[in-house]
């Protein structure tokens, strides 16, 4: 098995070969599932991110969820930590790149996960047991293994939905993984 470093490396090597590659209709019957499914339904809190893109563009699921549930979005910490904010339906005037160049919100109350949130957790890849490998500075290892309550979920695109990956002991594994 590959280390961590060498599956980023063959992941971005990847993302960069399908960078041409058109993945809406992939990438909307992702977000389809997701919103049809009760995992979606039944959550009053949506944690997620903004997508990278890499990653399945959920911005569509953002803009339902900012209309229809509470939407927190994550922002990364000089502390290394992570925290979620809350914002609005106009969720992308709320954001700016911070220093990795992600977009984040500005500002908004804290809030964290209950029993009824969903989280939507970013990476770089997932197997179909849960397990995920995230860009490599542990934010949110580190927010899951402080945050147990609420269901967590990955989305990805075809080809970062693999068979194993390299883990440690410390990574927190998803609960449910969504690819078209």
């Amino acid at each position: 098995m590959h280390s961590k470093t060498e599956a980023r490396l063959d992941l971005k090597a990847q993302a960069k070969a399908f960078r041409s590659v058109d993945f809406s209709d992939e990438d909307a019957s992702s977000i389809k599932a997701l919103l049809a499914s009760p995992l979606y339904k039944n959550a009053s809190t949506v944690f997620a991110f903004i997508p990278l893109k890499s990653e399945v563009d959920i911005t569509p699921l953002l803009d339902q969820a900012s209309k229809t549930k509470t939407l927190a979005l994550p922002r990364c910490n000089e502390d290394m930590n992570l925290t979620f904010h809350l914002v609005t339906k106009n969720w992308r005037e709320e954001t700016k790149k911070n220093m990795f160049a992600i977009k984040e919100p500005l500002d908004g109350n804290l809030v964290t996960p209950d029993d009824t949130s969903l989280l939507l957790i970013p990476a770089m890849a997932y197997t179909a047991s849960g397990e995920r490998l995230g860009r490599g500075k542990g934010y949110y290892d580190r927010y899951l293994q402080a945050y147990k309550t609420g269901t967590t979920l990955g989305i990805c695109r075809s080809y970062q939905l693999v068979e194993t990956l390299p883990t440690e002991t410390w990574d927190q594994k998803v609960a449910y993984v969504v690819c078209a």
